[in-house]
């Protein structure tokens, strides 16, 4: 609760007289305040206006100087983007529109010269226009010619050697003559060109085409020595500074009109500072103006403080809020509760869509929450929702509130638009501080083996010992990184038929800095769900290349459904492949059946361009799970290797040799090899030859090594 202030006040020894003095009083300032907030009002608009009209004259001289500028870079260079001198003006009849515009705002006196001096100024803009636009004419005929001429000459020369000395001769003088006449830009030199080009009028040649070449020179010719004196005279003309002594006139007479009406603003300001003086005055508007502040931070105390502990979406607390009361409840108790591929929904639905299901999951806690002060509802995330209760205030069965979470989520179909939406839920329990943290973990628990329960946090269940665990993994494999410890090793795979060696699988090692090697099932579980993950792929890659370069025998290399997704790993496969095309024709990779494959494209797109370049496919642990016989068809594999669940007790197991069997038979009419994992022992082997299956790899054929057979 917080205490409100109360502001009395006792008017009793106050006389009638005294009263209607300091109400006139109140009257009186709030006249002169109203007047001198209408006239700041206006004042700080002219201003602002003035401002305004004065900048955009600044902003019309420098147009004007860059128009020039612009024209005399069009006349020295040959080619010049004429539309940027049309954009110029268009700009300049803009800005001389927004002046005219402004100033209409801000006339002060009837007899002031400034529309006279726009208007003059408006006159003269016109004027220039018609000037630029002739002028870029004349320049377009004169750079043309200039052009041509040269240009023309060389052909002649080159195209018919035979012309007289005397022809060569003029076409060397009017071309000197005409560089000369250009580049200086002076009408005085054209007298140079008169001799050649009078010279070339003789000439009658009787060749067709050097007549059509000679006919074209002279026309250009004298095109240039016509254009030029009146180039020159366009070009004066356009640069003739008049327009800009009008804009300079028209910028003192605004400054005057700013001086005066600064010096009327100056004198009202006087007048509106001594009627608002007075201590009285003074007194009651601050206090006024002190309450009507003191409302309004209220207004905003209590505005931020539901924006830093309300959820906006939802309107329950948020996690700022969670963290503030969890620390005031002796016995704390949290449900913590995550919506099972929620971005599902979001994908499917639309992020509205599911904006609807929060809100709606929202109510549902709200109304299962026990009625108690001592508990409330939390959004703690995207998808996170929690309920925190005080055991010590309240009986609560913590596992019962879960089930009727999960019963009431279960139960509700949510609709929008006509469109019907179920989902369920996960929740992790737990009354051991770090609260958030302890149930984040056994909900993470519930994710992986049992969506749509529960579990309540215990120590007996080792979580915080496998996190760490798990970044003791990750560190030791950082290092190995860094270290040269990441290893390949090499199984050989045999001919069922001729008992040779045909090709190794390379499996990926660690070694510990005291030397022991570690196979993957001790770390690379851990790996994959980290970032170090792509670098192991990538380190593998580069050993076997290394490897087989001096090796005949075929090698084969497993690839995650993840590492084919990653552009990195699979940009920098493909380069490998790329440079060494010889290994690329003896390399397989092994894709992992048993992960499954949700995004077809990629994965398709990847093996295309890899059979493309030579290499094999193979998919690995056939039978481990998924099984999808559609992706032997869709991805044209040249082999699957046998998962060993079904080849480990397939001497003894008749349902597992009937399956294979069923596996062998359908590989051998589409043309797809097989081959046998875990085949640890001669009787398993018998077996595996008796079904035809072609290859087989297992301990008893050979263990993993780290060389392959040599050559």
């Amino acid at each position: 609760m917080n205490p409100e202030r109360e502001h009395t006040a006792t008017a009793e020894n106050h006389s009638p007289g005294l009263r209607a003095k300091i109400y006139f009083t109140i009257a009186v300032a709030l006249l002169v305040g109203v007047l001198f907030a209408y006239y700041s009002k206006q004042a700080k608009e002219q201003t602002t206006t003035r401002l305004t009209l004065m900048s955009v004259l600044n902003q019309l001289d420098h147009q004007q100087q860059e128009l020039d500028g612009e024209i005399l870079h069009s006349g020295f260079f040959l080619f010049h983007d004429y539309d940027r001198l049309h954009a110029m003006l268009a700009r300049i009849d803009k800005s001389l529109q927004d002046t005219t515009e402004l100033y209409s705002q801000v006339a002060l006196d009837k007899d002031s010269p400034v529309p006279e001096l726009l208007a003059a100024y408006h006159a003269s803009l016109a004027d220039k226009e018609e000037l630029i636009f002739r002028f870029l004419t004349a320049n377009s005929m004169l750079k043309n010619s200039a052009m041509y001429v040269p240009g023309l000459s060389r052909r002649i020369m080159l195209e018919h050697p035979g012309i007289s000395h005397d022809y060569h001769r003029l076409l060397t003088d009017l071309t000197s003559a005409l560089y000369l006449a250009h580049n200086s830009m002076d009408p005085d030199l054209l007298g140079a060109m008169a001799q050649p080009l009078e010279g070339l009028a003789g000439h009658r040649p009787q060749n067709e085409g050097l007549q059509q070449l000679h006919q074209a020179l002279l026309a250009h010719g004298r095109v240039f020595n016509k254009t030029l004196p009146d180039y020159n005279h366009l070009l004066n003309a356009t640069m003739d500074s008049s327009g800009g002594k009008v804009l300079n006139q028209l910028q003192q007479a605004l400054q005057e009109e700013n001086r005066r009406w600064l010096t009327r603003l100056n004198s009202l300001s006087y007048l509106f500072f001594a009627a608002f003086m007075g201590s009285v005055v003074l007194i009651i508007l601050l206090l006024f103006k002190t309450e009507r502040e003191n409302q309004a931070l209220n207004r905003m105390s209590n505005a931020l403080h539901r924006a830093a502990t309300r959820d906006q979406l939802t309107g329950l607390a948020n996690r700022f809020a969670f963290d503030s009361d969890q620390t005031r409840c002796r016995h704390p108790l949290l449900l913590l509760i995550n919506i099972d591929d929620f971005k599902h929904v979001n994908d499917l639905y639309g992020v509205r869509a599911g904006d609807y299901v929060l809100n709606e999951l929202a109510a549902i806690f709200r109304q299962l929450l026990p009625e108690s002060p001592w508990g409330d509802c939390y959004r703690l995330g995207g998808d996170d929702f929690g309920l925190l209760l005080d055991e010590e205030k309240e009986q609560i069965a913590a596992e019962e509130l879960a089930r009727r979470v999960l019963t009431a989520v279960g139960q509700a179909e949510f609709n929008y638009r006509d469109q019907p939406i179920r989902v369920n839920v996960s929740l992790g329990i737990s009354r051991l501080r770090p609260l958030l943290e302890t149930a984040d973990l056994v909900l993470n628990e519930v994710k992986k083996h049992r969506l749509g329960s529960f579990l309540v946090y215990q120590e007996e269940l080792n979580l915080q010992e496998r996190i760490a665990g798990n970044l003791e993994v990750l560190e030791n494999a950082r290092r190995a990184l860094n270290q040269d410890d990441v290893l390949a090793y090499y199984q050989p795979i045999v001919d069922n038929t001729s008992g040779e060696i045909i090709k190794y699988e390379a499996l990926v090692r660690l070694r510990n800095p005291d030397g022991q090697v570690l196979s993957p099932v001790m770390f690379l579980e851990v790996v994959k769900e980290s970032s170090l993950y792509p670098e192991f792929t990538r380190r593998m890659v580069d050993k076997i290349f290394a490897d087989f370069a001096d090796c005949r025998y075929g090698f084969s290399l497993n690839l995650s459904i993840a590492d084919i997704l990653e552009k990195e790993v699979r940009d920098y496969i493909m380069a490998k492949v790329r440079d060494y095309p010889e290994m690329a024709q003896r390399l397989t990779f092994e894709i992992l059946e048993s992960e499954g494959v949700e995004n077809v494209e990629p994965v398709q797109a990847f093996i295309e361009q890899v059979k493309a370049a030579g290499c094999q496919i193979a998919i690995d642990d056939f039978g481990s799970g998924y099984s999808n016989f559609a992706h032997i068809l869709q991805f044209k594999v040249d082999s699957i290797k046998i998962d060993a669940s079904l080849i480990r007790n397939i001497h003894q197991d008749q349902q597992a040799r009937v399956l294979v069997r069923t596996i062998v038979d359908f590989c051998r009419q589409l043309g797809i090899r097989t081959v046998a994992e875990f085949v640890h022992s001669e009787d398993v082997l018998r077996v595996v030859k008796e079904l035809g299956i072609d290859y087989s790899q297992g301990y008893h054929l050979g263990q993993p090594t780290p060389h392959c057979r040599p050559e």
